[in-house]
């Protein structure tokens, strides 16, 4: 009986507590022929709901990696670079389990990435299979904000970091740059700070616009005037890895991407929390949606009537 030979590519998935999101995550890898062609590596960090025990008998395939609670999204997806490294893995995949990719998607990114030695290439998610709403993929920084980027399934652009929800990132990142800033940046932030920095030493972010996968926005980040979560609960996260603006990671970004002026970034993020509080406890929340959807509107006919200029 032959048995095929997997390619030099692992896709590394870090899970916790997340049972149905991460079989299903596994299982669309399945029904894509990925599971079959790529290694997979599931960083498991300390789970309690049986997740490790459900893969090893329906994926007995995939790697399992053991954490005990404290690796967070940076310190999982280090592990599992280690871990692939030592295989001899030449290119890596971040994979989160609640992103679903496309059948052909991570062939395509590798196809791409292995276009040149200094190449990243990250897939563009979209929040649902109709593909209308595009969410996580590519960003540029301007002045002092970072925009979120689309590339239409037609288009390659360029960016300057990315988020780490699909991308695909070559062996020599390790040499070059090391594994990921997990002590700096247990959580949040750390994808498009390490894609940053490899931008810096020479490599070329692209986001691949047919590489498709559906991946939701996190509640928690989504805009502060339209998201359900009380805005208690947004205070009472920011002393978690979880939030964008968990001071210590937060203030590292900030510095990492803005210099000295990262101290006007540092307080702006917390300055705009507590005015949208305030505005939270003054005007309900459908009147709030509104006004958003009415500057959004703005903009872009302010930015059609630019490029027709």
């Amino acid at each position: 009986m032959n048995v095929a030979v997997k390619e030099p590519v692992y896709i590394i998935i870090p899970i916790h507590n997340r049972k149905q999101i991460s079989l299903k995550c596994l299982e669309n890898l399945n029904q894509c022929g990925d599971l079959q062609r790529y290694h997979v590596v599931v960083v498991d960090d300390g789970s309690t709901d049986g997740t490790t025990e459900a893969i090893n008998c329906l994926y007995p395939d995939v790697i399992v990696l053991p954490g005990d609670g404290n690796l967070w999204w940076t310190g999982a997806i280090k592990k599992g670079m280690e871990y692939s490294y030592q295989q001899g893995a030449e290119y890596f995949i971040w994979l989160n389990d609640d992103t679903l990719s496309n059948k052909g998607a991570i062939q395509s990114l590798v196809s791409v990435c292995s276009l040149s030695p200094n190449k990243i290439v990250s897939g563009q998610c979209y929040a649902t299979t109709e593909l209308k709403m595009p969410t996580y993929g590519g960003q540029r920084k301007k002045g002092l904000s970072l925009n979120l980027l689309y590339a239409p399934q037609t288009e390659v652009i360029k960016c300057d970091c990315m988020s780490g929800n699909f991308v695909c990132l070559p062996r020599s990142i390790i040499e070059k740059i090391d594994f990921p800033p997990n002590e700096k940046f247990p959580h949040c932030l750390a994808d498009i700070v390490y894609t940053w920095e490899a931008k810096k030493a020479g490599y070329q972010l692209e986001v691949l616009g047919c590489a498709i996968a559906v991946c939701e926005f996190n509640p928690l980040f989504e805009g502060w005037s339209s998201n359900p979560i009380p805005m208690k609960e947004h205070w009472k996260i920011i002393n978690s890895p979880k939030s964008n603006l968990y001071p210590p990671a937060y203030w590292f970004y900030s510095q990492t991407f803005y210099g000295w002026m990262g101290i006007i970034i540092f307080i702006q993020g917390y300055f705009r929390l507590l005015l949208f509080t305030i505005a939270r406890l003054i005007l309900p929340l459908y009147f709030l949606k509104k006004l958003k959807i009415c500057k959004n509107k703005i903009i872009t006919n302010y930015k059609k009537k630019l490029n027709e200029q």
